[in-house]
């Protein structure tokens, strides 16, 4: 006999609706799967929100110094840092903090407006009191829960106190209330790059890039993520082989290569004539 389980045989006489049953049944079954769908960036954003108010919130110790981005001592060397502070409003902010291999974390919506913070929050920003304005943004929020800039400006001081989990559930609440926006994908890819969480970043990453497939920076940070990718399976490949060990090895070095700034050559000095 067969493993398989088969269906019953249909009955010798077709089932006979009413017009209404069938009607409601099928207004029910629509708001149902409507109800039920979403987008995959939708379907992570829940799920990593879940996650993040069920784990305890674990106190910051010592003191908080300037993000600038993850580093290791295989890392490239890292962007310069910013002398003058960490300034919301500076348009230049994307070249002094950054993590060193990727362009994250500065990028707003193009939609969005300077003048969705009030003044007396920038001011707050701009003095550093980064506790006090994200305080006065939380109350700002309970007024107007749809202005995003202000989000915005809550997680990128969240991150210049390096509070990587609250940083990352204000832009996950981003990508709940505005689903359109492709920025917080890539700053949340920046969170994870700075934790090493390059399958992550990159699954942040995608979604960026199918909500804005011409999404330029997301695109060259997701270029880098797979260097990443690429050089961490051929060292793990590496690991276990017992041929071509060294060729895996010297195949990841050549990846990383990659990543590491290129010189700038200083011309050769003119020879002086006698």
């Amino acid at each position: 006999m067969s493993q398989f389980s088969t269906l019953p045989p249909m009955p010798a006489k077709p089932f006979f609706c009413r017009p209404a049953l069938v009607g409601g049944l099928s207004s029910l079954a629509t708001l149902l799967i409507l109800g039920g769908c979403s987008t995959p960036g939708q379907q992570l954003a829940d799920a990593e929100i879940r996650a993040l108010n069920s784990a305890p919130a674990s106190p910051s110790t010592g003191p908080q110094a300037p993000y600038l981005g993850s580093y290791g001592p295989n890392d490239p060397p890292r962007l310069a840092g910013n002398d003058a502070g960490y300034d919301q409003f500076n348009a230049e902010l994307s070249d002094s903090v950054a993590v060193p291999f990727l362009s994250f974390l500065i990028i707003e919506p193009d939609p969005v407006t300077r003048n969705g913070v009030p003044s007396d929050i920038e001011k707050l920003v701009k003095a550093k009191k980064y506790p006090d304005a994200i305080d006065l943004i939380n109350q700002n929020l309970k007024k107007t829960p749809g202005n995003v800039q202000l989000r915005y400006v809550k997680a990128r001081m969240q991150i210049e106190m390096r509070q990587w989990e609250p940083a990352k559930k204000t832009l996950i609440e981003i990508t709940q209330q505005f689903p359109e926006l492709p920025e917080p994908y890539n700053n949340l890819a920046a969170l994870a790059a700075n934790q090493g969480n390059w399958i992550e970043a990159r699954d942040y990453l995608e979604l960026a890039l199918k909500l804005r497939p011409s999404y330029t920076v997301a695109s060259a940070n997701l270029g880098e993520v797979y260097i990443r990718l690429g050089a961490q399976a051929y060292d793990n490949a590496a690991k276990d082989a017992v041929l071509n060990q060294r060729q895996y090895t010297n195949r990841a070095k050549a990846l990383m290569e990659i990543l590491k700034p290129t010189k700038k050559s200083v011309p050769p000095t003119p020879a002086i004539s006698k």
